[in-house]
C-alpha cells in the first residue's frame, strides 16, 4: 500500500465514522462536528456538501436525522499501521494509557512485525534526566485513578508531598493532565476549595510527589466551574514570533508548540512563518524557555511584555558568557 492511500487517508476514515455513528442517527450538526474535529481545516468545504446531496448518496434524512445507507465494514490494519503500532508500545508511557491484559494481547499480536523505528533513533538534547518513573507499578495505578476520575469527572483525595517538605492531604477536583517534554514530567491540573478565600482555587501537582490518591466519597461534577476557572487565566494577547526555515526550524516549531493553541501563516514574499500562541500564564517561563531555545531561527516580535522578559535573559546570559 503506499504511504498516501484515497482508502486509507483521511476523508476516508471521517466518512466511515460518520456511517458506523449514523446507524443510529445523526443530526446534521453532529455530523459537522465531527468534521471539524475530525478532519483537515478544509474538511467542511469539501465533505459536507457531498455528503447531504445526492451526489455521494450515503445517508438518508428521516425526521430531522441522518441514517447510513450502508453496512460498513471495519477495514484491516495495513503494514505500515502495525509498525508505527509497533514503535508505540515501546514507549514507557503506553502502560500508563493501557490496561495490562490489553498491552500484552498488542504485543503478542505484533510479535512479528517490525517496529516502524526505535526508541534508540531519536537524541534529545534539551530534557532533564529525572522524569518520572514510568515503570513503576504505584506510579501506573496512581495514573490510572486519576485517568478515570479525569474522565468521569469524579473529585479525588490525593496525599501530596509538596515541595516545602510538608505532605498534604485533601480533595481535588481533577481537570486535565498535563506533559512536560523537557522535564519529562506529567502534571495534573486541578482545584481545590479554599476556605480561606471561600473559593475554588487552582493547582499543579507533579505526579511523582503524589503518594496516595482514591477516588472521594463526594462525588460531584463541577466540570463548567473548572472550565470558567481555568479559562480566566488565557492570555488576551497571544506571544507572535516569526520562523525561518533554516536548521528545520518550522517542523520543530511545530512539535514544540503542539500543546498551545496556536495560529501559523506564510508569507510567501518574505519566505518566514508567522506563528500566533495562546496560553496560561503559569506556562509563560516554561513558553519563554521553549523560544529561546530554538536560538536565531525564531524571533519574537509581540507582546512588548514578554519581548522584554526575552531581552533580560539573553543579557544575563550574555554577561554569564564573559566570565
Amino acid at each position: 500500500m503506499e504511504l498516501f492511500s484515497e482508502i486509507y487517508g483521511c476523508y476516508y476514515t471521517v466518512v466511515s465514522e460518520i456511517l458506523r455513528k449514523s446507524e443510529k442517527g445523526m443530526t446534521k450538526g453532529e455530523i459537522e462536528e465531527l468534521v471539524s474535529s475530525r478532519g483537515f481545516y478544509e474538511s467542511t468545504f469539501h465533505l459536507i456538501p457531498s455528503l447531504f446531496s445526492d451526489e455521494w448518496n450515503l445517508l438518508a434524512e428521516k425526521n430531522g436525522k441522518y441514517y447510513s445507507k450502508l453496512n460498513v465494514a471495519q477495514r484491516p490494519l495495513t503494514n505500515l499501521e502495525k509498525s508505527w503500532l509497533k514503535a508505540l508500545l515501546s514507549d514507557k508511557r503506553m502502560k500508563l494509557f493501557l490496561d495490562e491484559e490489553f498491552f500484552d494481547e498488542l504485543q503478542q499480536s505484533l510479535a512479528e512485525v517490525e517496529p516502524l523505528y526505535s526508541i534508540d533513533d531519536f537524541h534529545v538534547f534539551d530534557k532533564h534526566l529525572d522524569g518520572d518513573d514510568y515503570e513503576n507499578a504505584e506510579y501506573i495505578s496512581r495514573f490510572k485513578i486519576i485517568l478515570k476520575a479525569l474522565k468521569e469527572n469524579h473529585p479525588l483525595m490525593i496525599e501530596y508531598d509538596s515541595p516545602k517538605s510538608r505532605q498534604v492531604t485533601r480533595q481535588y477536583h481533577p481537570y486535565k493532565l498535563n506533559y512536560s517534554m523537557r522535564d519529562d514530567k506529567f502534571r495534573l491540573q486541578c482545584a481545590a476549595f479554599s476556605k480561606r478565600k471561600n473559593q475554588l482555587e487552582r493547582f499543579t501537582l507533579n505526579l511523582a510527589r503524589i503518594t496516595s490518591v482514591q477516588f472521594s466519597e463526594n462525588n460531584f461534577d463541577i466540570s463548567d466551574k473548572l472550565a470558567e476557572l481555568y479559562k480566566e487565566k488565557i492570555c488576551t494577547e497571544p506571544i507572535v514570533i516569526e520562523i525561518s526555515k533554516e536548521r528545520n526550524a518550522i517542523e520543530r516549531c511545530m512539535l514544540q508548540f503542539a500543546s498551545f493553541e496556536r495560529q501559523t501563516e506564510y508569507d510567501r514574499e518574505r519566505d518566514i512563518y508567522t506563528c500566533r500562541i495562546w496560553y496560561n500564564a503559569e506556562e509563560e517561563t516554561e513558553l519563554l524557555i521553549r523560544i529561546l531555545s530554538f536560538g536565531p531561527v525564531v524571533k519574537v516580535l509581540s507582546p512588548d511584555e514578554f519581548l522584554n522578559q526575552v531581552k533580560e535573559r539573553i543579557k544575563k546570559q550574555m554577561a554569564l558568557n564573559k566570565f
